[in-house]
């Protein structure tokens, strides 16, 4: 007889057990690589500029959670390995706002809603410090790639900068609260330490971005204007708020976009 004639029952039944709970395992880490959209998300750090996955469209969905200097690349090179970085990480944040704003929508035409829902919904208008759920629609900005590509490469200098290598910090977002992840910045506010938040992916850094241009006031005319165009020569008239530098700061995402063509990023979309 081969050995497995040779089991007795209660080998058996282990086996078995052992068996269920490798595939349960692996149910959870599959789950577990699936956004809230319910696309596969490749979490994946990176080495050097070479593991960054090439772009193509449609695009894959991968959030990187660490990233590296690109300043030392050729020009060329930077600036295509930057887009590659970036874009998956918008594209995957912007397919998790359609999703709220849908359900949201559906949950608007409903006449009462279910305790889960409810809740969902209280959350989202703190976060958004919404006073209605007419106004929280209203806050759940959407925005043209070559917009967000724009403002991600001022920001980092084309992925060169330490907020961005060091804390996947896209935007220079401050943080003020001692209890979440953060890096000290190497200036000062007032003889005062300032910190930036540290993200765990880049996906994070634009989905805070998004949030930030969605609760703020100085961006309200930004929102009324999305409603209407995804023009983003035209939309980022309305972004003279979001940087000390003000109108000058506009003339400078206009020359971004413009000189390295950026709006044809705007048909991009996520592989299914």
């Amino acid at each position: 007889m081969d050995s497995k004639s040779q089991q007795s029952p209660i080998q058996t039944v282990l086996l078995f057990i052992a068996a269920l709970m490798f595939g349960f395992g692996a149910l959870v880490q599959i789950a577990d690589q699936r956004n809230q959209s319910g696309i596969a998300v490749l979490y994946k750090p990176l080495k050097t500029p070479a593991d960054i996955i090439p772009l193509s469209n449609p695009v894959k969905a991968v959030a990187y959670t660490s990233v590296v200097s690109l300043a030392k690349l050729p020009v060329a090179d930077k600036k295509q390995r930057f887009v590659a970085l970036l874009l998956p990480a918008i594209l995957i944040s912007k397919q998790h706002q359609q999703q709220r704003r849908d359900r949201l929508v559906q949950l608007l035409s409903t006449t009462s809603l279910s305790s889960t829902d409810q809740a969902w919904l209280e959350q989202l208008m703190t976060q958004y410090d919404a006073n209605s759920p007419t106004q929280l629609r209203q806050r759940m900005v959407d925005l043209p790639n070559s917009l967000i590509l724009a403002q991600a490469a001022i920001e980092t200098g084309w992925g060169s900068s330490r907020f961005f290598v060091q804390a996947n910090n896209v935007f220079g977002v401050w943080s003020f609260d001692p209890s979440e992840a953060r890096i000290m910045a190497r200036q000062q506010r007032d003889g005062e330490p300032v910190y930036v938040k540290r993200y765990a992916s880049l996906l994070g850094s634009i989905e805070d971005y998004f949030l930030t241009l969605g609760r703020g006031s100085a961006y309200a005319e930004l929102r009324r204007a999305a409603r209407n165009t995804q023009n983003s020569l035209a939309l980022i008239q309305h972004l003279h708020r979001y940087s000390e530098l003000g109108d000058d700061y506009v003339t400078r995402l206009d020359s971004m976009i413009r000189q390295n063509q950026l709006t044809r990023y705007d048909n991009y979309h996520l592989q299914h």
